[in-house]
């Protein structure tokens, strides 16, 4: 789960996406997505991964 959060911040990095724009494409909350997205062992919920994932795709 942890190479899959580092694997998605590197995503958004290279597109040039802001965590603030990437939560409000997700319908969420920046702070707390900007709590989760910090480079670090703390897991972050699998449902959240997944809507990042899909809002990166797009």
């Amino acid at each position: 789960m942890v190479a899959q959060k580092l694997e998605l911040i590197q995503k958004m990095e290279q597109k040039g996406m802001t965590v603030a724009q990437a939560a409000e494409a997700m319908g969420f909350d920046a702070q707390l997505l900007g709590l989760y997205l910090v480079k670090d062992a703390y897991p972050v919920p699998k449902r959240i991964l997944d809507k990042l994932a899909e809002v990166i795709s797009n």
